[in-house]
């Protein structure tokens, strides 16, 4: 079975195209948090219906999840180098949260230490 699922960041602003055969497609890349110092990212290919929603609502940025097949193409260069790419073809897209959602508003609060509260008997409901 070859399945994956990725959830991370949009690292450019979206480009719909049309191939060749007249089809809309997607290319972006993923920023996917390995660990706390590592992340990679994995180039992604969306195609038809997807790639319009997924341009019209999404930028730079934004998380998502994905869900797909990973493709590994093996190619030459025009230098005569022999090169492997490798690709996630998505089927399903979760928009789980945009930049904007991620800034956080910088809001007052004041900070209180378990030293500062007292409690009276009254205060217990019972």
């Amino acid at each position: 079975m070859n399945r994956i699922c990725l959830t991370g960041r949009i690292t450019k602003d979206l480009e719909l195209r049309c191939t060749g055969t007249g089809k809309d497609v997607v290319s972006y890349q993923l920023a996917v948090r390995r660990d706390k110092d590592t992340t990679d990212f994995i180039n992604c290919t969306t195609f038809g219906e997807f790639s319009k929603i997924l341009c019209d609502y999404c930028q730079k940025g934004d998380l998502i999840g994905v869900e797909g097949r990973l493709q590994i193409n093996s190619y030459t260069d025009k230098d005569g180098n022999n090169k492997t790419s490798y690709d996630v073809l998505t089927d399903k897209i979760d928009f789980l949260q945009t930049k904007k959602e991620n800034k956080k508003e910088e809001v007052s609060t004041p900070s209180i230490s378990k030293d500062e509260i007292v409690l009276t008997d009254e205060d217990l409901p019972f």
